[in-house]
């Protein structure tokens, strides 16, 4: 990455930013990326009793990747609103304990001499955190002018809010590139494979105002510490990678709360497709994983997601007895919603899809999941043509949000129709 100086100074035109260890910084300045509109809302607020803990899990990511993203925290992140840095080396040689601390006298490291996988590393620092708001980042991101500010002042609004920032896009071959990313919703297929969707483009360019989101891509979001623990976060019987942002989706929307993105909060991300990824990710176990908790989650629809995934049958899953008993509890002192609930008043497009699912794998013409054509761009389990019409769609969203999404005197602060 073409790298350049920049004076420490640099840093006082963010208000109460933190001081940078080092007398060079080697990210690259990010464009502005904004909508106009922010300038309009008012971020101001008292977050002394929300104050963050940002956790950072990382396995063999580079180096340049865990400075860059660290010294653009420091570098637009007021230090008053920072209880600590926490990053956890999963598996790591080098931890990079040292170098880290360096940086600053709130970073925190622990290293794993054996890989943990994402879940349980993160489950281990959350029980470590102090702080009263949890920021949950990955190792490979530019955080933008000004992104804490707009996502604390969700939390103070909603206290059972999880709150993500819209995700600007750095090139997976790129690094210290930066481009606008576009604000969508996350939501998942009957494979429960994550995507994104803006039914209709509903969500225009320059919009804004904070919208719901049905899902969760569970690497950078923030929440309430005392809210993630009411909710019982993680399943530890998910191992390795992936599952965590299905069950930060679900058992948020489902149990009391409620998913947003804010457009006023940018944050770059590095995305990387699986020949990119510095690990190997084993399909097997995502697909465990997935099983473990179409169990759980989607039990009155689990006939769905084996349809979808038929890899997954006979499958075993150590420990799930104790975890549907768990949310079993739960569920009867939060009064924790079913997932009929779920699509007929969170994810519209879910429940249009359960009646025209299609497997590309499958050729035979007879086959009740033969797809007959080529799929739905962006989409796995649905052919082209099958997509839920944007006017059904916006009918299904304006008569939940009528209903205040069958929540009793839930307040809604979100933007509902746009």
């Amino acid at each position: 990455m073409p790298q350049f100086a920049m004076p420490v100074f640099g840093c006082l035109l963010v208000a109460g930013c933190a001081m940078l260890a080092a007398a060079e910084q080697h990210f690259r300045m990010p464009p502005d990326t904004r909508p106009s509109g922010c300038s309009t809302r008012n971020f101001t607020g008292d977050f002394s009793n929300l104050k963050v803990s940002i956790i950072i899990p990382w396995h063999k990511e580079k180096w340049e990747h865990l400075r860059d993203t660290m010294e653009a925290l420091l570098h637009f992140t007021p230090d008053e609103l920072v209880e600590e840095y926490i990053f956890i080396s999963d598996g790591n040689v080098n931890h990079r304990s040292k170098e880290l601390k360096e940086m600053s006298p709130k970073v925190k490291v622990k290293g794993f001499k054996e890989r943990q996988g994402l879940i349980r590393a993160k489950t281990w620092a959350v029980r470590k955190s102090k702080a009263p708001v949890l920021m949950f980042m990955e190792a490979h991101c530019i955080v933008n002018r000004d992104w804490l500010p707009p996502l604390l002042k969700r939390l103070e609004l909603d206290p059972k809010a999880l709150v993500m920032p819209t995700l600007d896009i750095i090139p997976q071959t790129g690094w210290g590139q930066y481009h606008p990313g576009m604000a969508t919703m996350w939501r998942y297929e009957w494979n429960m494979n994550l995507i994104s969707t803006n039914p209709g483009g509903f969500i225009k360019f320059g919009h804004s105002e904070p919208f719901e989101s049905p899902g969760t891509s569970g690497g950078i979001f923030v929440m309430r510490r005392d809210w993630f623990d009411e909710l019982e976060f993680f399943d530890t019987g998910m191992l390795e990678w992936g599952g965590d942002h299905a069950e930060l989706s679900f058992k948020t929307w489902r149990c009391g709360g409620r998913i947003e993105v804010d457009p006023c909060s940018r944050i770059g991300h590095l995305f990387r497709d699986p020949e990119h990824r510095p690990y190997p990710v084993e399909v097997n176990q995502v697909v465990k994983n997935y099983d473990r908790l179409a169990q759980l989650w989607w039990k009155d629809h689990y006939e769905l997601f084996r349809r979808m995934k038929p890899e997954s049958r006979g499958m075993q899953h150590k420990g799930l007895d104790k975890v549907r008993e768990s949310y079993a509890r739960l569920s009867e002192k939060l009064k924790c919603k079913d997932h009929q609930w779920y699509m007929e008043n969170v994810d519209h497009e879910m429940f249009w899809e359960k009646d025209y699912l299609c497997h590309p794998h499958i050729q035979n013409p007879k086959h009740q999941d033969f797809c007959g054509g080529p799929l739905s761009p962006g989409k796995f389990t649905i052919a082209k043509g099958k997509d839920m019409p944007f006017k059904q769609w916006k009918k299904a969203n304006k008569e939940a949000i009528a209903r205040n999404r069958d929540r009793g005197n839930f307040v809604q602060h979100a933007s509902g129709e746009l």
